[in-house]
């Protein structure tokens, strides 16, 4: 592998509350830190993540730590309006967009003990994560956006032709993401998601669908919770290779239709700017050996996959108008 390159003495800027210089994440030239912050601030789609932060917070006998659920698509637009935690958790296409908008820090990949990742990690290989010689990301675990179906009350499915089931008007949710929306949309049309041929199609199947649908998603987990009572019995949700002990009581079965689901990489990074991009680089190396992973109900390997990663112009801006015909508001501009 390459090497990393490395942010020296000009990296260093800010002040840290107790009066020390803030070093830069990429400074670092020493494992483990020796000049690691008391206090973290952390953000991550996912609840249960979020508080792994608790655990750590216990582990690494920090003073403080701030610890928050944020939708990816809320995390992109907080960090372009200049909010600096210390770490994120991004899935591939808003990833990709924080390095495009120069929102996240090197990281040092020379110094880590957590770069090169294990090999069943990688959804991408490691250009994905590596900019211009720089590294700004490590994969935590891979993800789809599923087909989910209430099992108590619907037959397995095998197409995507579900969310558009008038039997099921009322009952349905979709994601407040115009990208996602209509790429599923496109599979929905046969047509491939990462380069769609009719975005007319996709705009009516989307009009066609507004109906049915009783909620726009932004957090994932209401959506979730919504299938318990059986409010929403059919759905797009996200799909981690992860323990969902705590929530097996749910009747929620989530598969792969025969077009095939988008497939992601939830990715931690350090945002530019983070107060503590030391403990951040800690925090990053503990979370990779926190449970986040299972191979209990994952088998994405046996799905037809496709990347969901950021897409041309021309994609995206047939996709934002498709979905703009039934007020999904474009989150992630």
């Amino acid at each position: 592998m390459a090497e990393i390159g490395a942010v020296g003495a000009s990296g260093i800027v800010g002040c840290l509350a107790r009066g020390q210089q803030r070093r830069s994440a990429a400074s670092l030239d020493e494992w483990p830190p020796l000049s690691s912050s008391e206090e973290l601030t952390y953000w991550s789609w996912q609840h249960y993540w979020r508080s792994q932060a608790e655990a750590f917070q216990f582990d690494a006998e920090l003073e403080d730590i701030e610890s928050e659920t944020v939708s990816a698509a809320e995390q992109y637009a907080r960090l372009t309006n200049g909010e600096t935690p210390d770490v994120v958790t991004l899935p591939s296409r808003r990833f990709q967009r924080a390095v495009d908008e120069d929102l996240l820090e090197p990281l040092p990949g020379n110094t880590v003990p957590f770069w090169p990742p294990e090999e069943e990690r990688y959804d991408h290989d490691e250009s994905f994560y590596v900019r211009d010689g720089e590294l700004y990301g490590v994969p935590q675990t891979p993800m789809t956006y599923a087909l989910a179906f209430h099992r108590d009350t619907l037959d397995r499915p095998s197409s995507w032709d579900l969310l558009w089931d008038e039997s099921l008007s009322g009952h349905i949710s979709m994601p407040a993401d115009p990208i996602l929306a209509a790429q599923i949309a496109a599979l929905y049309t046969g047509q491939d998601p990462n380069n769609p041929d009719d975005p007319d199609a996709i705009r009516e199947a989307l009009v066609a669908q507004e109906p049915l649908v009783t909620s726009y998603w932004t957090d994932w987990n209401d959506c979730w919770r919504a299938f318990r009572d059986a409010s929403v019995q059919a759905a797009v949700l996200p799909n981690p290779r992860m323990c969902l002990c705590s929530q097996d009581g749910t009747p929620i079965v989530e598969v792969a239709p025969e077009a095939g689901v988008l497939y992601s990489q939830n990715t931690f990074a350090v945002p530019r700017g983070a107060k503590s991009p030391h403990t951040a680089l800690e925090f990053i190396d503990w979370g990779l050996d926190f449970k986040t992973g299972t191979d209990a109900m994952w088998r994405p390997t046996e799905w037809t996959r496709h990347p969901h990663r950021t897409l041309d112009e021309s994609a995206r801006s047939a996709y934002l108008n498709a979905a703009s015909a039934v007020g999904i508001e474009p989150l992630d501009l």
